[in-house]
């Protein structure tokens, strides 16, 4: 029960950052991806520890969030893995290649996974559950 009261202010503490970062995507003229991208992993985080404390009381819901969250860490690390060491190899002479992986694809794997993995999670019922149960 406390942790799931942890969550949940975690959860409504992190919302004006992502609102911040929502915002200064769009500053200037460009698009810029950095925070939309923090913007986009602050969201998910936001969601999972949201679903935690209203559902984490639920063996099943726990167990879609372990697969939600185990699919996008294993994810963000190949991601992250593609974003430091592929610099490394294609472009030696660049000292700021391996910055790809941390911040830009190391990121961008965890959110593609987590939000893949809650898909499939909604999209593959078990026989004896229906969507009111879950």
């Amino acid at each position: 029960m406390v942790l799931r009261v942890i969550a949940g202010i975690l959860a409504l503490l992190a919302i004006p950052y992502a609102l911040v970062n929502l915002l200064g995507m769009f500053r200037g003229e460009e698009f810029d991806p950095m925070p939309a991208i923090l913007a986009a992993c602050t969201i998910v985080w936001i969601a999972l520890w949201g679903w935690f404390a209203l559902r984490g009381d639920r063996p099943a819901s726990r167990a879609r969030m372990k697969f939600v969250v185990r699919v996008g860490f294993v994810t963000g690390a190949i991601g992250f893995a593609i974003g430091f060491f592929g610099p490394l190899i294609w472009a030696p002479d660049s000292n700021q290649g391996p910055l790809l992986g941390i911040f830009v694809t190391g990121p961008a794997g965890f959110i593609l996974g987590a939000a893949l993995a809650w898909l499939w999670t909604r999209l593959h019922l078990h026989p004896r559950e229906t969507p009111s149960q879950i």
